[in-house]
């Protein structure tokens, strides 16, 4: 069973990544994912370019690619921890999103379903088939 960790960006995550490496460097199966909305703070892309650096673990940096057409399911791009903010387009999922499916308020916070979790779930049912990982994920 794969363990796919979602790599957030911010501290608790990034003590859970030390956690599952650990457990990686003893030979278990474990693969991290950051999803990149296009719009995170500097400092967070920076972090996380830093861990991946210290700690030279093997990150894959996802970003949804909106479908504008309504109905149709969107996909993902794979981008390399070294694209954060060169390569990797600025904003431009959230603004797909907000075309596609309206901008988002108190009652209908539908962002990170969108930008993270439907891309995050379609790239692991992908590559690791739907039902064969576990994903975790650092809370506060």
């Amino acid at each position: 069973m794969m363990n796919v960790v979602s790599f957030s960006g911010g501290r608790t995550s990034a003590y859970l990544l030390w956690l599952m490496e650990q457990k990686r460097q003893a030979g278990e199966d474990v693969h991290y994912v950051f999803m990149d909305t296009g719009c995170e703070h500097p400092m967070t892309y920076r972090f996380v370019r830093e861990v991946v650096k210290f700690w030279d673990i093997p990150l894959t940096v996802l970003q949804v690619d909106i479908n504008p057409e309504l109905g149709q399911p969107n996909g993902y791009t794979v981008w390399e921890p070294k694209d954060i903010q060169t390569s990797m387009p600025v904003l431009k999922p959230f603004i797909d999103m907000v075309k596609k499916y309206g901008t988002p308020y108190v009652g209908g916070a539908f962002c990170t379903d969108r930008l993270k979790l439907v891309p995050f779930t379609k790239y692991c049912d992908d590559h690791f088939g739907r039902g064969n990982y576990t994903t975790w994920i650092g809370i506060r």
